[in-house]
């Protein structure tokens, strides 16, 4: 069961409910409920396999504009957490599972949509719309290996001993692949985290930055020109500096997410304002389509909450119960 809360709670005194629970009180099929305004929408897999903390059934929440949860998605044919989560220009939601390779569509209706097929076999993880109809697709890994224990198996891509290359693949608005970036990414904690979240640079979208989950660097790419900028924001390692999650708002601010709350910067890497919030573990943010809000999940935690950029206060706030799974945020724009 979703919880809405509307105050601040210790989010570490928290216990997930069992997952037998959870399944037992949930549908077991999808219902089409319609996308409007103001709605949100998470990845929320519901994880069921001791040995693996990241393979489960896939869903994707569906709340109202304050949390209120109207509909589960349920995934079929995903393995691993879904993530990314993003709605595109035509309304239609996309999101992510980086081991499965797949590339999941909704429509604005609510029904399913084809799996996007056109991109080559890697493990994605997000989407990013130009305004002519181009997208981008970041690639979650790189290298073959990682630096901390894992309790989970990443795949290697078909054919090699590697998880990744961390590239940004770029996309007609038919899409059709148009080229692959060769970006340079941190590889995070874990050595293997590569282009984990991404934004282009309004309003022309001919630069974009992206951070490799956990890692203490924003970088910049040149998409006209094709080339690395220097870094927009880079810290020194070890000093617990860490990035995950980037978006625009609607002032032309990039908001980053650093585990311990937001963050706001200008185009020349100034730190402008930041929002902190209780506990560690926000980890992904909607990118913020009206009003002067942004939604932010903790993956620790479970807990996602509405952040108002003026006040910095929580506006709601819900708890999926789930520790380790919520992952991405989007509101729908209507």
């Amino acid at each position: 069961m979703i919880r809405p809360i509307h105050r601040r709670s210790v989010l570490g005194a928290l216990a997930a409910m069992p997952a037998a629970m959870l399944a037992a009180r949930a549908a077991a099929q999808s219902s089409t409920v319609p996308f409007t305004r103001g709605d949100v929408v998470a990845g929320c897999t519901l994880l069921n396999d001791p040995k693996d903390d990241h393979r489960g059934r896939g869903r994707v929440l569906h709340f109202d504009a304050q949390l209120k949860l109207k509909n589960t998605l349920w995934l079929d044919d995903t393995t691993h957490i879904v993530q990314g989560t993003r709605f595109g220009p035509d309304g239609s939601l996309w999101a992510f599972d980086t081991f499965a390779y797949k590339i999941v569509r909704f429509a604005p209706d609510g029904r399913r949509l084809p799996n996007f097929s056109g991109a080559p076999a890697r493990g994605f993880a997000n989407v990013c719309f130009a305004p002519d109809g181009r997208f981008f697709l970041g690639e979650n890994y790189v290298g073959g290996k990682s630096r901390v224990p894992l309790r989970t198996t990443l795949p290697f891509m078909p054919g090699t001993k590697r998880f990744g290359d961390g590239h940004l693949f770029e996309f007609s608005p038919e899409g059709k692949l148009l080229r692959e970036h060769a970006t340079r990414v941190h590889g995070g904690m874990g050595g293997f985290q590569a282009l984990t979240s991404a934004a282009l640079v309004p309003p022309d979208a001919r630069r974009i930055v992206y951070t490799s989950e956990s890692g203490p660097k924003i970088f910049q790419y040149d998409l006209a020109e094709r080339r690395q900028l220097p870094d927009l924001v880079s810290f020194e390692e070890n000093k617990g500096k860490f990035f995950f999650d980037v978006a625009f708002d609607r002032a032309g601010r990039l908001l980053v997410v650093n585990g311990l709350g937001i963050d706001a910067y200008d185009l020349k890497g100034a730190l402008t304002r930041s929002y902190p919030l209780d506990s560690f573990g926000w980890a992904s943010m909607s990118v913020p389509v009206a009003g002067t809000h942004v939604y932010a999940t903790n993956f620790f935690s479970g807990q996602i909450a509405k952040l108002d950029l003026e006040s910095g206060a929580i506006l709601a706030r819900a708890d999926t119960g789930i520790r380790k799974s919520l992952s991405g945020a989007a509101e729908f724009p209507g």
